[in-house]
């Protein structure tokens, strides 16, 4: 049976940059990911955070882990646009783990989900719709909990990050 993929990334713009950022990530980057098939679909989330700890997160949903193998992928991942290039390389923030589903099997992101919470562990969120855990090709579990609401304050040590809108 092949599993469902997930690609994961938090990155941060410098302050100065990030309105540069999101347009950059918002008109070319998802548009050119979604087009590779084997992307499902991809949604991006915002944290409040001091600087330097990750403010966004990207979930890109994976017909499987091969995608990230596939010429398609390699080939836009290689040679990226100079626009990428910049972000990117200008990011004063930037961790990606690639990773398979492993519990619940098939499931999708949930559609209702308005905050989510990303970690290492199974600690209990409230209001949470659905929790996914994936296999991180760099060894580690990640947790996801879909949540059905945002609010300001949430367990100490979770990152929670709030459905994102330009």
């Amino acid at each position: 049976m092949t599993r469902r993929g997930l690609l994961l990334t938090i990155t941060e713009p410098p302050a100065t940059m990030e309105e540069e950022f999101n347009a950059w990530y918002d008109t070319e980057h998802l548009a050119e990911r979604l087009a590779i098939p084997g992307f499902r679909s991809a949604r991006r989330w915002v944290m409040d955070c001091p600087p330097g700890q990750g403010k966004y997160l990207a979930t890109y949903e994976l017909d499987s882990l091969s995608v990230l193998s596939s010429r398609e992928y390699l080939s836009r991942f290689e040679n990226q646009s100079p626009w990428s290039r910049r972000c990117l390389g200008k990011a004063v923030v930037f961790r990606r783990w690639a990773c398979e589903q492993v519990d619940p099997g098939e499931a999708d992101a949930h559609p209702g989900a308005r905050a989510i919470a990303f970690g290492t562990v199974d600690a209990p969120i409230p209001d949470t719709l659905r929790q996914r855990r994936f296999a991180a090709t760099s060894g580690e579990t990640i947790v996801l909990q879909e949540l059905g609401a945002w609010r300001a304050a949430w367990p100490t040590g979770v990152l929670v990050y709030r459905a994102y809108a330009p």
